[in-house]
């Protein structure tokens, strides 16, 4: 995970360089990387929601269940690190809409 931490910081950082050489404002750019992270988290949680369901029937019941609530649980986490990661930069809250 460290190499997409990095990886992440040194596209921020560039991509905040390229907007401020073409004149956007840093509060606009704040707003649109705000907004290109927390659609990323949303991308992820998406993907973690078509988990619920698929646990391997073989593990039986039990295990399914747990599986369906860890999906739930990660789900949730994910659309709350996007409404925190939006809302700290002025954006409006995704379960506002």
């Amino acid at each position: 995970m460290t190499q997409y931490q990095t990886a992440g910081v040194n596209a921020r950082l560039r991509l905040f360089a390229l907007l401020e050489a073409q004149g956007v404002p840093a509060s606009e750019a704040d707003d649109l990387v705000a907004a290109l992270e927390a659609g990323a988290v949303a991308g992820a949680q998406c993907q973690v929601v078509e988990l619920d369901g698929m646990a391997p029937a073989s593990r039986g019941e039990l295990f399914e269940d747990g599986w369906d609530e860890g999906v739930r649980t990660v789900s949730e986490a994910l659309v709350g690190i996007a409404d925190r990661e939006w809302s700290r930069r002025g954006g409006r809250s995704a379960g506002g809409r």
